[in-house]
């Protein structure tokens, strides 16, 4: 599978739910298990008189959604694989005038868990805001939403249950 392949399919992934559509976040770019992820500058997300521009749940849900999204460049045919285990250590304070990136990789796929790795940093990749691991449940069996899982496949007749 090409890149374009892992860019449409995670890009439709994101899409399809409403907090990641409301935070702003969208994809920067998708490959082979790994995937980098943007939250811009927002004024709502602006904590006033303090140095930062987010509550601490939004860079919870940006490395989520980041760790999330680089199974499904790992994963062959798209599982529902729900969060088990997320740590984040948090290295630095953001600043409020730049936006987040996340780079995520889905660094090992076993029958039951995907485990990823993702790094938080806003201009700079080597001056991290925060580092982060995650494991992802695989259901056996595979189990799936059909609905949801054509949406991400890319029929366009699908939509979430």
């Amino acid at each position: 599978m090409d890149n374009e392949y892992y860019i449409a399919r995670c890009s439709r992934f994101l899409d399809a739910q409403p907090h990641m559509r409301k935070l702003g976040i969208s994809l920067v770019q998708a490959e082979k298990s790994k995937v980098t992820l943007v939250l811009p500058v927002q004024p709502q997300l602006i904590s006033e008189g303090q140095d930062t521009y987010f509550h601490g749940g939004v860079l919870t849900t940006l490395v989520d959604a980041a760790s999330s999204v680089s199974t499904l460049c790992a994963l062959e045919v798209f599982e529902l694989c729900p969060t088990l285990d997320l740590r984040i250590d948090h290295m630095r304070t953001p600043v409020q005038s730049q936006p987040l990136y996340v780079d995520a990789e889905c660094y090992r796929v076993t029958r039951s868990v995907l485990f990823t790795r993702a790094l938080v940093y806003q201009d700079d990749p080597s001056h991290p805001v925060a580092n982060a691991i995650a494991t992802f449940m695989r259901p056996e069996g595979g189990a799936t939403n059909s609905a949801f899982r054509s949406m991400i496949e890319g029929a366009s007749d699908a939509t979430p249950a």
